[in-house]
């Protein structure tokens, strides 16, 4: 039975984060709306952008347990920029790549479990850009951007796997662009196989009961349309509807080995191809960075 979100369903009661003493507002709120509550823990092993591209990264006052019957978890992580990424090409070559930075990055995430496995998608909302571009610290190849109808474009840069546009058509329907402008405009957005992310550039306050009535409008609203307009998608290229799953091609976006951001160094390009021999070359140049391999026998 799928289980779905309506604007009926109740929100969160915020009454302890007024009533209780601060040193246990947290907590009672915590127990009063059925969620676990931590002041620090590790980074949990999502797979979304903030979880895989920040390094030594640790979670505060985190929320999390089950909301109508689905995963609901929010809270801040911080970390050092920073990640790898492992893929293979169509002609069996396996290539990791990685970066890292001295830069810490903080935002704040909600986390929502859907029904079905999605191809990755990203929504980068323009309002809270940094000063060199995106806050999201994944480093996206352009190539694999997706322009849709009307004013969307100017609201979030959306990016799915190369080959996974008319699936990512699908899921990107009008209505539900229209709720992400009104509803999460200023949030980054990301759909990792069955789990959908929002993000903020900055923590949450989670003390404060504006934001908890915020995060259940949009789970009720935008999660709900999330939901139904996912409930029937499959993936042909690997069984359809029965398998639940997305192709190796779909799973993930590429990264670029050009960051516009100069505190993002990649440290490392390795190929793995049997016993080949590996070179690597790099130029640096004010602002960006550049790398690139080549393979010999």
């Amino acid at each position: 039975m799928t289980i779905v979100y309506s604007q009926a369903d109740p929100q969160f009661d915020t009454t302890p984060l007024t009533a209780s003493p601060p040193e246990t507002a947290l907590q009672a709120f915590a127990e009063a709306n059925a969620l676990n509550y931590e002041t620090s823990a590790p980074a949990p092993a999502y797979g979304g952008a903030l979880f895989e591209y920040l390094e030594n990264a640790s979670v505060s006052d985190r929320f999390s347990g089950e909301v109508a019957g689905r995963l609901f978890d929010v809270g801040t992580v911080t970390g050092t920029v920073g990640g790898s990424q492992s893929r293979t090409t169509s002609g069996g070559v396996q290539i990791t790549s990685s970066f890292t930075s001295t830069r810490r990055a903080t935002h704040g995430y909600l986390v929502i479990r859907l029904d079905r496995a999605l191809p990755h998608i990203v929504l980068d909302a323009t309002q809270n850009d940094r000063t060199f571009g995106s806050s999201i610290p994944m480093p996206i190849a352009q190539d694999q951007r997706l322009s849709l109808e009307g004013d969307f474009d100017s609201h979030f840069r959306l990016y799915c796997p190369t080959g996974y546009e008319r699936d990512a058509l699908y899921v990107m329907t009008p209505d539900l662009m229209a709720l992400l402008i009104d509803d999460a405009g200023d949030l980054d957005a990301e759909i990792v196989d069955d789990v959908f992310y929002l993000y903020s550039n900055e923590a949450f306050d989670v003390s404060d009961p504006a934001l908890w009535q915020r995060l259940a409008s949009i789970r009720a609203v935008l999660g709900a349309k999330a939901l139904s307009q996912t409930e029937n998608y499959s993936d042909d290229r690997v069984g359809g509807r029965a398998a639940n799953a997305v192709g190796e091609d779909g799973r993930r976006l590429r990264q670029t080995f050009i960051a516009a951001d100069s505190s993002m160094t990649p440290r490392r390009l390795l190929f793995i191809v049997g016993g080949a021999f590996v070179l690597i070359f790099g130029v640096v140049i004010t602002g960006f960075v550049l790398i690139w391999g080549a393979i010999s026998p």
